[in-house]
């Protein structure tokens, strides 16, 4: 801190005046109480001569300051300055200019005006300041502005075409703040249009390992969505008319001040930037962006969300950076709405007497912002007396905070979502170090808080509570206690309202009517997203008259809409649905699960036959979509409800799980279910050991799928349908040929074709015809397995189902291996993985992975096949799939292959970087080797 004047420094003298002095800059124009100055300088404990003590240091700052700018107020003292004589004020006030120009696209004028803010700083952030304890929020709020001034200035740099300079200050950035991901994606652009794309994915990379190795998380969705964009090089990177990269110039002295906002006039009090909490700001950058981008195009922006979710933490950080004049109307408390314009009136500055007319009048038509905090219990009568002030005051831009809309023409809603699993993590890290600053959480824990912050659904304060909690619990108690949230004694600051998660969704409970909260109750039974009908299904009423009462809940807050779904989606979170489990009756609750039951049944049976034809894909996403309540549903009819029902939908899922590589999870749910109903139909009970068999199959446990399937044709011959029977007979088929029974599967393989074609079903002819050819090939006869696998290929065609054909064509290409036919071959599986990407099967598009890089390395391309592998073995291990020990033929001829292919050390490298690849990034990789020349490392 220095005080110049007329260009000399001033003498402040010893360090209680500069106290002193610094507590008032602090606090801006505002008064600073005596005893909170004494605390300041003194601590805890001052002397009795302290307020003595205070008069004179005052005296003399007041002498060395000169004229009235140490003013005496009745509560304190206030310095009178203006914003522009504090080098911080004067850096802000840049920074935000600097955005603002960046924002509208003139980004040499923003460089240059961020320059000049960077040129302020002459050292730390307050560092002789740095034991002060007043003096914390104010470093750490200047410091992280201090950062965001620097990625700013990047950022600028890449918008005026000064390519190079913007690579040099990101790479700086990094290296200082290697954690940050704003800087993170500056660097990777910057080294994109530099040319440099492959140091700007390493840079990519880079970030991801230390996330996972600092934090066990990934990067965030927009940092990932730019590694994505370089990947498929994509043009809106690059700029179509990228400005010229002039010669660097000094910027002029103005070009640090932020051009003067018009003041409030009248009678109404003067406006500064909206308090900010001490601790940090965590998350929303894409939120912020959005409020400040809308606030230019529209005058009343309400963001609504469930309690908890931090709108209001929102709100205020927004408006804080906009750069106006803000006054802010505190509503939770009020509960007589005819005080409503006396509150408003308050907020303005003016007599708590003053109408709307009077408000208007003493605004005028300068710019203005009013936050409007915690309006859900007033939207009725708010929404008139906004619609009034905005006709009234052309210059007023209103920004809500409501868990529903105000209902006003010209409102633009902005949904506060959860925040996501990373910025949930780092908020409750932040939270906890600042109450346990020596708690190192180890792995363990680490794990355990994304557990916490998955179970509160990312909503901030459960988040906080539960970091809260840390001094005195373990993470892995508090994760057993969620139920119990609430906030610790040490903080003092937060309203009754949101010291328990209860308590805050007691608020918006209250303000439903009657049909809204019973069907609030019910809908507590879906364990993931839900449409209509599945809603009126469960309610137990048609879907138009359930229609009220769930609009209700949506613009209540109680229910969200998942974005980009048609039919339309909804999703309750989890701490919204076992608030709403207990106010179930058990009779109710009973009642609940089983119209539950009745209903995701028949959708997972006709999802099941959907799996096997043209249709795939939507049957692969509804029941994606689905999951979390196909495993509620399986859990409740399991427990004793109606085991019988739960294996029938058991036995739906099998082919699911098989696709999706479900495997521990389908084992688990199928042996289950074969245990709980014991007694029940034959037909079912072959169906789930067939999709037992299946999925014992693919991690190689040919013994347990064989003693699977062989129960499976036995129930099935007993009393299973004509599709059950013949299916099972082909899977036995091909057990028999996998444990080297040839002559016995190759007169098992043709009984089972026959009884496929009888039933008439396509898919499963083509199921059986690709184990035919299997055996055929197994059996030696090459030119029966092209016949035969070919047929299965024009089957699974004619007949919509991908799966089977790009089996076939698996198979085909491993026969054309055989033959030494590698185009053949290589044209087949590429086919293959094209069609199983395109329906986004993970088991099968590995297997055929797995072939195309033995087929890449015996055609000289050994360095790609290598990474393929290595790919394959990761994105296999991460759900316990490893295609070497399902596929006999083909396994250790591709890991021989590949690894006969290159060097020792060629082969290493290219396995990490296999292993480090995403599957879009396989999928884009795999194109790049389609005819490409050898690899040359």
């Amino acid at each position: 801190m220095e005080v110049h004047s007329g260009g000399s420094g001033l003498n402040l003298g010893g360090p209680k005046p500069r106290l002193i002095l610094a507590s008032l800059l602090l606090a801006g124009r505002s008064v600073v109480t005596v005893d909170r100055l004494i605390a300041n300088a003194w601590g805890e404990q001052p002397p009795p001569s302290a307020v003595n003590a205070l008069q004179t240091y005052v005296s003399r700052l007041r002498a060395a300051l000169g004229g009235d700018i140490l003013a005496r107020r009745p509560a304190g003292y206030l310095l009178d300055i203006a914003p522009g004589q504090v080098d911080a004020h004067r850096f802000e006030q840049a920074l935000d200019r600097g955005r603002r120009l960046l924002a509208a696209g003139d980004g040499a004028a923003a460089l240059e005006v961020l320059a000049a803010a960077q040129a302020l700083w002459r050292g730390g952030v307050l560092s002789d300041l740095a034991e002060a304890p007043f003096a914390q929020g104010e470093i750490l709020r200047l410091s992280e502005l201090r950062l965001v001034a620097a990625e700013t200035h990047a950022e600028a740099l890449l918008a005026a075409g000064r390519t190079a300079e913007a690579v040099a200050a990101a790479q700086a950035l990094v290296a200082e703040h290697p954690l940050r991901e704003r800087a993170r994606a500056h660097l990777m652009l910057a080294l994109y249009r530099d040319g440099r794309t492959t140091e700007a994915l390493d840079a990519y990379r880079e970030a991801r390992r230390l996330l996972n190795e600092e934090f066990g998380i990934d990067p965030g969705t927009q940092l990932t969505a730019l590694e994505g964009a370089i990947l498929r090089q994509d043009p809106a990177l690059t700029p179509a008319h990228p400005a010229a990269a002039g010669p660097a110039h000094q910027p002029s002295p103005s070009a640090v001040q932020a051009p003067a906002t018009t003041a409030v006039t009248g009678h109404a009090g003067q406006a500064g930037r909206v308090d900010l909490p001490a601790d940090r700001f965590i998350g929303r950058q894409r939120e912020t962006a959005w409020i400040h981008h809308a606030l230019t195009e529209h005058r009343l922006l309400t963001l609504t969300g469930p309690g908890g979710s931090g709108k209001t933490r929102l709100a205020r950080h927004a408006c804080h950076d906009r750069g106006l004049p803000v006054h802010v109307a505190e509503l939770a408390e009020l509960t007589d709405a005819t005080l409503l314009e006396a509150t408003l009136a308050q907020a303005f500055g003016l007599a708590v007497l003053a109408d709307l007319t009077t408000v208007a009048a003493a605004l005028g038509d300068g710019p203005v912002l009013l936050l409007l905090d915690n309006c859900e219990h007033l939207t009725h009568e708010l929404a008139p007396v906004v619609a009034r002030l905005l006709a009234d005051v052309p210059g007023l831009r209103i920004v809500a905070t409501s868990r529903s809309p105000l209902g006003v023409a010209g409102e633009r809603l902005l949904p506060v979502e959860p925040l996501g699993l990373a910025e949930a993590a780092e908020l409750f890290g932040d939270r906890a170090a600042a109450l346990s600053p020596h708690w190192q959480p180890s792995a363990e824990e680490l794990a355990t808080v994304r557990a916490i912050c998955a179970s509160v659904d990312g909503l901030p304060l459960a988040v906080e509570l539960a970091a809260g909690q840390t001094v005195v619990l373990s993470p892995a108690q508090i994760l057993a206690g969620l139920d119990r949230l609430e906030a610790g004694s040490l903080r003092r600051d937060l309203p009754d309202r949101h010291r328990t998660m209860r308590n805050t969704i007691d608020v918006s409970h209250r303000l439903l009517d009657d049909g809204q909260r019973d069907l609030f109750g019910r809908l507590s039974v879906f364990a993931g997203t839900f449409d209509l009908d599945a809603a009126a299904a469960v309610a137990g009423t048609g879907s138009g008259v359930i229609l009220p009462a769930l609009t209700g809940l949506i613009t209540g807050s109680m229910l969200a809409t998942v974005p980009d779904t048609s039919p339309r989606r909804y999703r309750m979170l989890q701490t919204l649905r076992q608030y709403a489990e207990r106010g179930l009756s058990e009779t109710d609750r009973v009642d609940l699960h089983r119209r539950h039951l009745r209903w995701i049944s028949p959708l997972a049976a006709e999802a099941d036959r959907g799996l096997r034809g043209p249709d795939a894909p939507h049957w692969l996403a509804v029941l994606r979509s689905a999951q979390a309540d196909v495993r509620a549903a399986l859990g409740h009819a399991l427990s004793g409800a109606d085991p019988h029902a739960g294996l029938r939908l058991a036995a739906d899922a099998s082919w699911f799980w098989y696709q999706r590589g479900h495997i521990a999870e389908g084992h688990r749910w199928l042996l289950g279910a074969l245990d709980a109903a014991a007694g029940a139909a034959a037909e079912d009970r072959a169906r789930a050991l067939t999709g037992l068999a299946c999925l014992r199959y693919l991690i190689g446990d040919f013994g347990g799928a064989g003693q699977a399937i062989t129960t499976a044709v036995e129930l099935a011959t007993a009393g299973g349908s004509a599709a059950t029977l013949a299916r099972a007979h082909a899977y036995h088929t091909y057990y028999l040929a996998l444990v080297g029974r040839g002559e016995d599967a190759a007169a098992a393989a043709r009984d089972a074709v026959a009884r496929s074609r009888d039933t008439g079903l396509d898919w499963l002819l083509a199921e059986a015809l690709i184990i035919a050819g299997f055996v055929a090939r197994l059996c030696g006869d090459s030119a029966a397995a092209a016949s035969t696998l070919d047929e299965s290929v024009e089957v699974g065609d004619r007949c919509g189902f991908a799966w089977a054909a790009s089996s076939g064509l698996w198979n085909r290409a491993g026969l054309a291996v055989d033959l030494g036919d590698l185009d053949t071959a290589e044209r087949a599986v590429r086919r293959a993985v094209r069609e199983l990407d395109r329906h986004d099967d993970l088991t099968g598009w590995l297997t055929c992975l797995n072939l195309l890089a033995g087929i890449l390395s015996m055609t000289g391309r050994g360095y790609d096949g290598a990474v393929l592998l290595g790919a394959v073995r990761a994105l296999g291990g991460r759900v316990g799939y490893d295609p070497l020990r399902m596929d006999p033929l083909n396994g250790e001829r591709t890991v021989a292959a590949v690894a006969a292919s290159v060097t020792a050390a060629d082969h290493a490298a290219a396995l990490r970087q296999g292993a480090g690849l995403s599957r879009a990034e396989v999928s884009a990789f795999v194109t790049a080797t389609d005819g490409a020349a050898p690899h040359r490392s």
